[in-house]
């Protein structure tokens, strides 16, 4: 993984070294105005000092923010050559007034690609562009047009002088004041662009050197439209101490992000061990990580060895991200066990691509805890598994006791009404049939009539239809009656699927037949009602209680098949108390 970005003690070093020369080099070049000037010497000494600072701090590193370090150290290598008009001599202030423009272009775009790898898009390169032409030709034009004295400055001075025209040349001062406005106010409108797009990773660190440049940049456009500086050498150097003493706010903007990212770094790790050392769950592993990584989008899939896949929180099987195309603009991390095998995945902000020494240590410091995590998200989805297999047989089942029923209704049940029909006309004396034979058919007939009872009480046990038709209310009420028994039944829920339906309807019906079988006369209150996704029914009576759950008896095959449904289903029965059977059914 990259290097650490911020302050290790090489890389202090690097920013302390660069910050010395930086001071040095500004010192040297303005030397003659130094002398009549020294606390303007301090204050950009300073400012220098730390543009070189957070140059040599950031240069060191390997991930996105070197490009921002090496321009930073070039902007204070330039911003010192700057001084050199000070001399008034030779070829130093032709060099200074490149050195000035080259500065605004290096910061410019040392801001701009802080701390993305490259300017976001065509504005900000179209910027760059028209800044070098600006202030680099722009300069240029204005150097040929015109003599050194001027620009305030000694005539023997090296001049690139084309054409000398005062009227040319005052022109072309105000057609290059007027593109640098325009320049100053287009990176205005690339700032505030900038800081609109923003994750919430990126404002704490990014935001506070957007301001710093804003206002600088704000500065630069107020002193850019006091002309004296083209013409008088000191109006311009006095113009350089303004600007560049408003301009030190740029590097100590930087300096304090760093430091912020660099406690960030260490305090990230240590966090998730605090907030893992006491519980380990999958909730809490993805709740650390997520604070300390300050991203609350974060999510994690667990490796599933069994079963070759990825599953998520909830144990549910899902595809690789590869595979998913929902997951554009995530940032995919594998974490793997010491051993180098898969462990999980976890989605990032995509703006943590520019953490990954950070991303790397939080998900070492997490590793025992994503470990537990795996495991327990592993049994959740054998579970699921085994539970959805069961839902699958209970359904299977249902639709199985539907076609019984369908069966027995259109076929014996038939069969045995037009046997029933067939004696009854034996019965009637059909035929002059002898008394004897009349005798014999009216005792088959009732007993085909019985028989006929019979299966119309099983069909309508299997599946009753009054269930399939007007619902759980209805299907309680006949059994109810059927059995005998006096309910106050009180039932507040939609329609359900039928396996949720039928589930509920032989629970509850299972507590009534107890309530027929052992207390026959006590009162029994029977409620339905749906509430957070979930159907609830009671079976509650006022007779000895002192009901068990026996392995193998109705209330236990009962709980089976609502632990098939994910559901529970709770018996409470004391002696003298009465019996309570509850259960609970998630809603499709």
């Amino acid at each position: 993984m990259p290097r650490a970005v911020l302050p290790v003690p090489g890389q202090t070093g690097r920013a302390v070294l660069a910050g010395l020369v930086a001071a040095v080099l500004v010192l040297v070049c303005g030397a003659p105005y130094w002398r009549e000037h020294v606390l303007a010497a301090a204050l950009i000494c300073a400012g220098c000092a730390g543009f070189g600072a957070a140059g040599g701090l950031l240069v060191g590193s390997d991930d996105s923010r070197r490009r921002t370090g090496v321009l930073l150290l070039l902007g204070s290598v330039c911003g010192s050559l700057a001084w050199l008009a000070s001399w008034n001599t030779g070829i130093w202030p032709m060099i200074s007034f490149y050195g000035q423009g080259a500065l605004y272009v290096l910061a410019g775009c040392a801001v701009l690609l802080y701390p993305s790898r490259r300017p976001t898009g065509r504005p900000e390169r179209a910027w760059v562009v028209y800044g070098i032409v600006v202030l680099i030709v722009g300069q240029l034009a204005v150097q040929a047009v015109s003599r050194p004295e001027w620009n305030g400055l000694d005539p023997d001075v090296v001049w690139p002088n084309v054409a000398s025209e005062r009227w040319i040349f005052d022109t072309t001062i105000l057609v290059v004041i007027g593109g640098q406005l325009v320049l100053v106010v287009w990176y205005l409108v690339l700032l505030v662009r900038r800081a609109r797009l923003l994750s919430g990773l990126e404002r704490p660190g990014v935001l506070p050197v957007l301001l710093a440049t804003g206002v600088t940049g704000g500065a630069a456009a107020v002193l850019t439209v006091q002309n004296d500086a083209w013409t008088n050498l000191d109006a311009l150097l006095s113009f350089y101490v303004l600007f560049d003493t408003i301009a030190i706010a740029i590097p100590l903007a930087v300096l304090s992000g760093a430091l912020r990212e660099r406690w960030r770094e260490v305090e990230a790790p240590n966090r998730v061990v605090r907030m893992t050392s006491m519980t380990t769950s999958v909730a809490t592993v993805r709740d650390a990580l997520a604070s300390a990584l300050r991203d609350p989008t974060l999510e994690l899939l667990f490796w599933a060895p069994a079963e070759q896949s990825y599953v998520d929180r909830a144990g549910r099987l899902v595809s690789r991200p590869i595979d998913r195309p929902t997951t554009t603009g995530r940032w995919w991390v594998e974490a793997r066990t010491d051993e180098r095998l898969p462990l999980a995945l976890v989605a990032l902000d995509e703006a943590l691509r520019l953490r990954p020494a950070m991303v790397d240590a939080v998900l070492r410091a997490g590793s025992q805890a994503l470990l537990t995590a795996q495991l327990q998200a592993v049994a959740t989805a054998h579970l699921k598994q085994v539970l959805a297999a069961q839902a699958r047989v209970e359904e299977r089942e249902t639709a199985e006791r539907q076609r019984l029923e369908n069966d027995l209704r259109e076929g014996a049940q038939r069969q045995l009404v037009a046997l029933s029909a067939r004696l009854d006309r034996l019965a009637a004396g059909g035929g002059g049939l002898p008394e004897a034979v009349r005798t014999v058919a009216v005792s088959c007939r009732d007993e085909v009539r019985e028989t006929i009872d019979d299966l119309r009480a099983l069909a309508r046990g299997l599946h009753p239809p009054v269930l399939r038709t007007d619902g759980l209310g209805a299907a309680l009420d006949a059994v109810a009656e059927r059995l005998g028994l006096t309910v106050d039944l009180a039932v507040h829920t939609g329609r359900q699927s039928s396996a949720v339906e039928a589930t509920a309807y032989f629970a509850l019906c299972e507590g009534l037949t107890n309530v027929a079988k052992y207390a026959p006369d006590a009162r029994v209150r029977i409620e339905v009602v749906e509430a957070d996704g979930w159907l609830h029914g009671t079976v509650a009576d006022d007779g000895p209680g002192g009901a068990r759950v026996v392995p193998g008896g109705g209330l236990a095959g009962i709980a089976e098949r609502i632990r098939a449904l994910h559901g529970w289903s709770v018996v409470e029965s004391s002696v003298g108390a009465g019996t309570r059977l509850r259960v609970s059914l998630p809603c499709d």
